[in-house]
């Protein structure tokens, strides 16, 4: 029986090899007296429009039956079986004569003049007219996207000034913003609202690779650490291997052009794959080129169920803006050889400030000075001298960009603040927790409008201003007079729970119909507050250069407790946003105390004192000491003591450290079912900007700072030395999970019940 019809591997459903399915079977239509009237009616039947021009579909010869031969309509039949045709299954062509189709409603991606289907010039569809694409905005993430919408494999490169020559067709101003793991370019988040000036020779032009075989790391932050992720059979799926070592990183790492392997991994430290496991149990020697030289690669696509391998390379790289009071101002810091380390001003410009901005989803960069209170770096100043283009993905892709050679100190640290910066302050009152709501937003101070705001509303913004519960709500000016500027939201919903105004549901910002005269004010409780200095300013230094110190308060061993760091003489804690396992084993490290066998936050172990430091903590758990590791160091305006992070380490020290390689899970899933005295373990999710931006892909042109020095080398052989966990680590999570955690006291909690 006949069944429906499909337009196959042409980049949409609207564009392909056209097939139908008939007696159980999908087949081709040949080509033969094909014409437009033909074409017409497929378009209409799948909805697609109308017919247009097929010679840049990219599918290549169909397989099985070819159903259909000289197939000839009259341009009024709702399907194509309506029209007359030789018999089912009749025919004298080959694949090589497939009918292919192009309607209208297809958007593209189509790559045009290059040396093959998966190299050229990039054009999309609108309508009936192709247009080409600016390169201002355009990166890795969306020419990754494109690769994989036309099933060429990865990205092998972005050429500039117009290789494949220039369009003639319209300069189409979009930007996608793509995170680089959508199968469509349409899946990308689009901005059109941005206004720039291209020719044709700012064309996008893109070389994917077309190969049966690639390879990338997945959310790992960056190109070099992630999940082993292999493209084959036209879709990216992943390695299991149940054996998988140093050795097997060897090869990614030098694959990839990312440097050395520090760890490898046998269990999903980034998530798991939705793909299909492609490769199962590779065993390498440590010195092949290519994963796919290792002896016993398999490729075992009917495997669905297993966990995935990961690697973290040393040439890994990140990037935040820090000390800036938001993720998206403050000091340009970049992440490097275990270190962060600032970036110099010398021939510093927008166009490298812009893309930081773009980098870590902050927007655009605004031409205003950051406070003082922002001050100089330490550590490594890791860049000199960029020249940036504006359409590279990542700042270290800038030409120019080198490591370790320059003339700079830390006075000239760059600093930049993007539109998405926002702040939050209330004015005209006796103090700064009552008068007029104001926002900072794409550099411009603005108001609330008192539309729908309700108490709930009020205690979110006493909360994110440390001014306790709030008191009352003015729906006018007459209080605390009118604003200027924009009126930044209107129709504000919140729940309560949020820690900042804007993750509160509202109109799309800058839309409103309201006046000033209807600016809200809110009076907090701690009218008795005294003005202190913007949180921003304050900032928690490591004055000795070794790190900050470390300690846990409140167990019943010096290996448990709430984590405390020494910020200006003073004992303070770390606020538990993200706070996971990989966090744990860096405390536990750092303070010789074996293994982490929980990270429970919501102070289990009773609140703290002092200012609460260290958001959003991301440890690779590869690091030695806890500053170390990506966070946002300022003190934090929306985390509170009952946020206070919290550490159980196993209190044994088994010498020295190995890379994290992940245990039996059947170990771990005995120590998780130890019930914390709070239901308060975090997960790594964040609406922060700059970790947003970490969650990019990122595939294998090499983007690197510099070689690495001898020293530094020294360094990460130390690390790779050890790989592997051994019994005895196993063991000692049973028995202690039996024994020595039965005596720790939690609080709000039963010790009788963790036995």
């Amino acid at each position: 029986a006949l069944e429906r019809l499909r337009l196959s591997e042409g980049g949409s459903r609207c564009a392909g090899r056209l097939e139908i399915f008939y007696r159980g079977q999908w087949g081709t239509v040949c080509n033969d007296e094909w014409g437009n009237v033909d074409t017409g009616v497929v378009c209409r039947q799948l909805g697609c429009g109308n017919a247009m021009d097929a010679s840049h579909v990219s599918s290549g010869p169909g397989s099985g039956p070819i159903w259909l031969d000289e197939v000839q309509c009259s341009g009024d039949e709702p399907f194509l079986w309506n029209c007359s045709s030789d018999p089912w299954g009749e025919h004298d062509c080959g694949h090589h004569e497939d009918v292919k189709i192009m309607c209208s409603g297809n958007h593209g991606p189509r790559l045009v003049g290059g040396e093959d289907r998966c190299s050229g010039r990039v054009e999309v569809l609108h309508g009936e007219q192709w247009g080409t694409l600016c390169d201002v905005h355009f990166g890795l993430e969306a020419a990754s996207v494109i690769c994989e919408h036309l099933q060429c494999g990865a990205v092998k490169d972005i050429p500039r000034y117009a290789l494949f020559g220039k369009g003639t067709g319209p300069i189409w101003k979009e930007n996608y913003r793509c995170r680089g793991n959508e199968s469509r370019l349409w899946e990308c988040p689009l901005s059109s609202a941005e206004q720039f000036n291209c020719s044709h020779q700012n064309d996008v032009h893109v070389v994917c690779s077309d190969t049966m075989l690639s390879l990338r790391l997945m959310n790992g932050g960056n190109r070099c650490e992630g999940r082993v992720e292999i493209y084959y059979n036209h879709s990216w799926g992943r390695v299991q291997d149940s054996l998988w070592d140093m050795d097997d990183a060897k090869v990614v790492c030098r694959q990839l052009e990312c440097g050395r392997a520090i760890a490898a991994y046998n269990a999903s430290k980034y998530g798991e794959s939705e793909g299909p496991v492609w490769v199962y149990n590779v065993q390498c020697r440590g010195n092949e080129s290519h994963l796919w030289n290792c002896s016993s690669f398999e490729r075992k696509p009917i495997l669905n169920n297993s966990i995935g391998v990961g690697v973290m390379c040393s040439e890994h790289k990140q990037l935040r803006l820090a000390d800036g009071g938001s993720p998206c101002a403050g000091r340009v810091e970049v992440y490097y050889n275990k270190k962060w380390g600032s970036v110099c001003d010398d021939s510093w410009d927008l166009t490298a400030a812009r893309l930081v901005c773009k980098q870590l989803g902050c927007g655009d960069a605004l031409q205003l000075t950051l406070p003082a209170s922002c001050g100089p770096g330490t550590g490594p100043i890791w860049l000199n001298e960029l020249d940036c283009f504006g359409n590279e993905s990542f700042l270290w892709d800038c030409p120019k960009a080198s490591r370790g050679s320059h003339d700079c100190s830390h006075k000239e640290d760059v600093k930049v603040m993007c539109s998405e910066h926002k702040e939050l302050r209330l004015v005209n009152g006796k103090h700064r927790c009552e008068g007029r709501v104001e926002i900072f937003y794409n550099g411009i101070w603005g108001t609330l409008c008192s539309d729908n705001v309700d108490k709930r509303d009020a205690e979110v913004i006493c909360k994110q201003l440390q001014c306790g519960p709030h008191m009352s709500i003015n729906y006018d000016a007459r209080s605390f007079g009118e604003g200027s500027g924009p009126i930044w939201l209107d129709e504000i919903d919140c729940g309560s729970h949020e820690s900042t105004l804007w993750q509160c549901q509202s109109n799309p910002w800058g839309q409103h119909n309201c006046y000033h005269r209807e600016d809200a004010s809110v009076v907090c409780s701690e009218s008795s507050v005294i003005e202190t200095e913007p949180h921003s300013s304050r900032q928690c230094t490591d004055q000795t250069g070794s790190g900050l110190k470390v300690r846990l308060v409140g167990g019943n061993t010096r290996c448990s407790g709430r984590v405390e760091i020494l910020c200006n003489n003073t004992w303070d804690t770390v606020c538990d946003d993200s706070w996971d396992m990989a966090d744990a084993d860096v405390v536990c490290r750092q303070l010789d105390c074996g293994l982490a066998l929980q990270a429970p936050g919501g102070a289990a172990f009773g609140t703290g004192d002092g200012a609460v430091w260290l958001d959003e903590v991301r440890c690779t758990g590869s690091e030695s000491i806890l500053s170390d590791c990506p966070s946002s160091a300022a003190n934090q305006p929306d985390c509170h003591h009952k946020e206070d992070a919290s550490v159980i380490c196993s209190g044994v020290v088994t010498g020295d450290w190995v890379s994290p390689v992940a245990l039996e899970p059947a170990i771990y899933e005995e120590i998780d079912n130890i019930p914390p005295g709070k239901e308060s373990i975090h997960t790594r999710a964040s609406d922060s900007a700059s970790i947003d931006s970490l969650n990019q892909i990122e595939y294998y042109t090499s983007h690197s700072l510099g070689d690495t020095d001898s020293e530094s080398e020294n360094d990460v052989d130390d690390d790779i030395e050890a790989e592997t966990v051994d019994s005895r680590r196993r063991h000692l999570l049973l028995d202690l999970a039996a024994a020595d955690l039965s005596t720790l006291t939690i609080s709000g909690g039963d010790a009788s019940t963790l036995g």
